[in-house]
């Protein structure tokens, strides 16, 4: 169904009507503009397209005349990315610092097990603003998108650490780590080839688990207008230009990206919940 759009001169935005008596067929499969598919094979088909001058919008327009549909997708990339990227920094940390605490134990374990407290006892979302809050409004859009993967996986690990540190701790008085010293296996080995693949499952678990709280941070914070910020483009991003309740009663698809935020972190926690019952020996 086409829109029209008129300018409203009293507020100066624009309004857009629906009409009915107008019809604009679609073409599926028909020719657009050019671009390279997977980025390898120039082609310039396109799975729906209309006719000149008329341009398709699945989700609508926001207040701009962008495409609401195109930025959602421009937007699960970054968005999904950051809790990919900084879930896998956190579990690697999370992983090792854990390991070594519960193999070595003695002092080094109890000053890793302090820090984590510590780390465990600040509140999350406050500490990830005032992280995010300290960066420079100016900089990059691609350094900002790795710093916040970076703020975001340094404060998820220690919740890791300890699960993996208690792993850790029943696998080092079993026979094959016992078989491992006495071979002459050095330390290193017998944690990165006994230790951490024995407790590959649970991590990996774990971890699953973990992205959906890292999309939320960063939605969160974007939205806040502290993570990504324009012109970057993420689920946070898109959100915040819902904030004014106007441009919500005028635009209502501008929520669309809330509902994918909502199914991405749905999916991933079914993933989760599922390879935890999958490598869980009691379940």
């Amino acid at each position: 169904m086409p829109r029209e759009q008129t300018l409203d001169t009293e507020t100066f935005t624009y309004e857009y009507r629906s009409n009915c008596g107008k019809a604009v067929p679609l073409h599926f499969f028909g020719k657009g503009h050019e671009y390279k598919l997977f980025g390898l094979i120039p082609t310039d088909r396109h799975l729906v397209t209309v006719d000149k001058p008329h341009t398709l919008l699945l989700w609508g327009a926001d207040s701009a005349g962008r495409d609401v549909f195109a930025r959602a997708m421009q937007g699960a990339r970054v968005s999904l990315t950051i809790g990919l990227l900084g879930v896998a920094v956190g579990t690697f940390l999370g992983a090792t610092i854990g390991t070594v605490s519960g193999y070595f134990r003695g002092p080094l374990d109890t000053l890793l097990q302090r820090f984590i407290e510590l780390l465990m006892s600040l509140p999350t979302l406050p500490l990830w603003l005032a992280l995010a809050a300290i960066l420079p409004r100016d900089m990059s859009v691609t350094s900002r998108y790795f710093l916040i993967t970076l703020i975001l996986s340094l404060v998820g690990w220690a919740g890791l650490a300890r699960q993996v540190r208690g792993k850790v701790m029943s696998y080092a008085e079993s026979d094959y780590v016992a078989a491992a010293r006495i071979a002459g296996a050095s330390s290193s080995r017998i944690v990165f080839r006994h230790l951490i693949p024995n407790a590959s499952s649970h991590i990996v678990a774990t971890a699953t688990l973990a992205v959906p709280a890292a999309i939320i941070a960063e939605t969160s914070l974007s939205f806040l207008g502290v993570g990504m910020l324009p012109p970057a483009v993420s689920w946070g991003v898109l959100l915040s230009d819902a904030q004014n309740i106007a441009a919500v009663q005028q635009y209502p698809w501008l929520l669309i990206p809330a509902v994918l935020v909502v199914l991405a972190v749905t999916c991933f926690q079914l993933i989760g919940d599922g390879l935890r019952d999958a490598v869980d020996p009691y379940g």
